[in-house]
C-alpha cells in the first residue's frame, strides 16, 4: 500500500525536468519550452491567487495519511477514485475491512479477558489469577490447568456430539437441517463449567442449541486442596479466639455482676486488666478486634435490626476508657461472635467446595444467607407492609434507610440476583 501511494505521488507531481545547458544540442528549443512551462506555472499561480495548484493540494493530502489507519484509508480510496484508479480503490477497501476486522477481534479478546479476569477475581480471590487473565495468560481454553474445571461428559466427533456416559449421540436442534450447524466446545467461566454449543453454519454467532457438561465430583485439584487446607487453618484459628474471647467474657460479666469494689477502678482498660491480670492477654484482644473488623466473615453479617449490639460495640471501634464493666464485657462477647462468624464462612466455603468442587456462587450463596435473615427481621417485615402501602414512595424509603441503616429496595434486588444465580448453576439446594 506504502508502494502505491508513493506511485500515485509520482504520477500526479510534476517530474524532474532536464536542465537546457548553453551550447548543447537542441539548447534553444529546450530553453524555449522550458521558459514557457515557468511561464505557464506563473500565469497558474496568478489565477490561483498564489494558492497551490490542485496536484500539490493531492500531494500534500496523501502525505499526511496514516496507511494504518481504517479512517485515512477511506480517504485515500476518495482520491483513488477521483483519479479513475478504481483498482486501487478496491484493494484499499480491502484494507479497511482487514483491519477493522481487526480491531474488532482485537477488542473482542480484551473484554473477554476482562470479563475472566472479574470472573476469576472474584471466585478464586485467594489464587490472585485476575492479573494473568488480563495479561492474556489465562485463556478459557487454558483454564484446566490453573483451576478444577468439570470432566467432559460429550465429546464431539465430526458434527455430532456424543453422550460417552450412554454411548448415544445427541438429537440435532430442533428444526435444523441437516449441515445446518456446527459444533464447538467452550468453557463458560460464568457457569464453570464447559459447555457445548451447536451453531448456526452462516452464523456462528448464533447459538442453536447448548449442553452443559456435567462433573466428576472425585476430582480436585492442587489448587482446590491448598484453599481447603488454608480455609480449615483460618476457620481453626477463628473458633479459637471465639473460645477464648467467650472464656474471656464469662469472666468479666460475673465481675460486673458481683460490682467492683476495693479500690479497683471498674472502668474500660483498667476493668479489663484487673480481671484478666494480664497485659498479654489484653493486647491479645485488641488485636482479635482489629483484625476481626476487617475479617471476610464480618461482610457476611446482617445489618439493621438483624444485627447483633454485641458485634456493634466492636465495630464502632476502641471502647472509651470510661466504660462500664457491663459495656466491657459485651465488647468482648462481641469479638467472640466475630470469631464465630469467620469460622462459620471458612467452614461453609469447604462444604461449598467439597460438594461443588469450585467457588461459583458461593458469594451469592452467603449474600443470600445474610440478606434473607436481614430482611426477614420481625421488625422489617411490619416496615415492608407499610412500605407496600404507599407503594414505595421514594420518601418512605428514605425514611426506611435512615432508620434501619440500609437500603430495601437494593437489598431486595441483591437477594433476587444471588437467587437467579444459584438456580441458574443449579446449586440453590445448598
Amino acid at each position: 500500500m506504502a508502494k502505491d501511494l508513493m506511485r500515485m505521488l509520482t504520477e500526479i507531481t510534476p517530474t524532474q525536468q532536464p536542465v537546457a545547458v548553453p551550447g548543447t544540442p537542441g539548447f534553444r528549443g529546450m530553453f524555449g519550452q522550458q521558459q514557457a512551462q515557468r511561464l505557464q506555472g506563473s500565469l497558474g499561480s496568478l489565477a490561483r491567487g498564489g494558492a497551490p495548484s490542485a496536484q500539490a493540494r493531492m500531494g500534500q493530502a496523501l502525505a499526511g495519511l496514516d496507511l494504518n489507519k481504517p479512517e485515512d484509508l477511506a480517504k485515500l480510496a476518495k482520491i483513488q477514485q477521483g483519479t479513475g484508479d478504481f483498482a486501487g480503490a478496491a484493494q484499499t477497501a480491502a484494507k479497511i475491512k482487514t483491519l477493522r476486522t481487526q480491531e474488532a477481534q482485537a477488542g473482542a479478546e480484551k473484554t473477554q479477558r476482562e470479563q475472566l479476569a472479574s470472573y476469576l477475581d472474584a471466585t478464586y480471590p485467594e489464587l490472585d489469577l485476575g492479573k494473568l487473565a488480563s495479561a492474556g495468560t489465562i485463556t478459557p481454553k487454558n483454564l484446566k490447568d490453573f483451576i478444577s474445571t468439570p470432566d467432559d461428559q460429550y465429546k464431539i466427533v465430526g458434527n455430532n456430539v456424543l453422550d460417552i456416559t450412554t454411548g448415544k449421540y445427541l438429537p440435532p436442534p430442533p428444526g435444523t437441517k441437516k449441515g445446518g450447524y456446527t459444533v464447538s466446545k467452550i468453557y463458560d467461566p460464568e457457569r464453570g463449567a464447559n459447555v457445548v454449543q451447536f451453531l448456526d453454519i452462516d452464523d456462528p454467532t448464533k447459538v442453536l442449541k447448548e449442553v452443559l457438561d456435567t462433573k466428576d465430583v472425585g476430582r480436585q485439584s492442587a489448587s482446590l486442596l491448598k484453599l481447603q487446607s488454608e480455609n480449615l487453618k483460618e476457620a481453626n484459628n477463628a473458633a479459637r479466639e471465639a473460645r477464648e474471647a467467650n472464656a474471656v467474657a464469662l469472666r468479666l460479666e460475673k465481675a460486673a455482676k458481683q460490682g467492683m469494689t476495693g479500690g479497683i477502678i471498674a472502668t474500660g482498660e483498667e476493668f479489663i486488666k484487673s480481671i484478666l491480670g494480664s497485659e498479654d492477654e489484653v493486647t491479645l484482644l485488641r488485636k482479635a478486634a482489629d483484625r476481626l473488623r476487617v475479617s471476610r466473615g464480618i461482610a457476611n453479617l446482617p445489618v439493621g435490626p438483624a444485627s447483633d449490639k454485641d458485634v456493634a460495640l466492636v465495630m464502632a471501634g476502641e471502647l472509651p476508657s470510661t466504660a462500664n464493666p457491663a459495656t466491657v464485657a459485651a465488647y468482648v462477647r462481641g469479638i467472640a461472635k466475630l470469631a464465630k462468624a469467620e469460622r462459620d464462612f471458612y467452614s461453609n466455603q469447604n462444604a461449598w467446595l467439597d460438594r461443588y468442587k469450585d467457588n461459583s456462587g458461593f458469594s451469592s450463596y452467603m449474600a443470600k444467607e445474610q440478606l434473607e435473615k436481614q430482611l426477614g427481621h420481625s421488625a422489617i417485615v411490619a416496615a415492608e407492609k407499610k412500605l407496600a402501602a404507599v407503594n414505595y414512595d421514594p420518601a418512605a424509603l428514605a425514611i426506611f434507610e435512615q432508620k434501619f441503616g440500609f437500603d430495601y429496595m437494593a437489598a431486595k434486588e441483591e437477594l433476587d440476583r444471588a437467587n437467579k444465580t444459584l438456580e441458574a448453576l443449579k446449586r440453590e439446594d445448598f
